[in-house]
């Protein structure tokens, strides 16, 4: 029994590490202004997931993912009650996606993406 808590307190773990894998926190953009040098913006923000050029405009896209915190409801003593839990959890994470615009390598505006 020792051996199943060992594991799962190591799956849990895993799990809320992995959500605070990306650099990118969204409440940083309150930190970037308009005419930013791109530097900056990557500076405050993190490296984008990816970036794409259009029409003179340079596109910076963001994603974040909520973190797995399980509640403290959850009994670590059930290791299959706690399974369905971390399951049902996961199901619940929103990802949220970002673009933050430059032309001329300075910041102009940015926005949240609709799912």
């Amino acid at each position: 029994m020792k051996k199943i808590r060992t594991v799962l307190a190591i799956t849990v773990a895993s799990l809320m590490v992995a959500g605070c894998a990306t650099t990118f926190k969204p409440w940083k953009l309150s930190d970037v202004q308009e005419g930013m040098e791109r530097d900056q913006v990557v500076k405050i923000l993190g490296n984008p997931d990816y970036t794409e050029t259009k029409n003179g405009a340079e596109y910076l896209y963001y994603s974040f993912t909520e973190d797995l915190i399980p509640p403290s409801s959850i009994s670590y003593d059930d290791p299959e009650a706690l399974e369905r839990r971390i399951k049902e959890l996961n199901r619940t994470l929103d990802e949220h996606k970002y673009e933050v615009v430059l032309i001329d390598g300075k910041m102009v505006n940015y926005k949240e993406l609709k799912n």
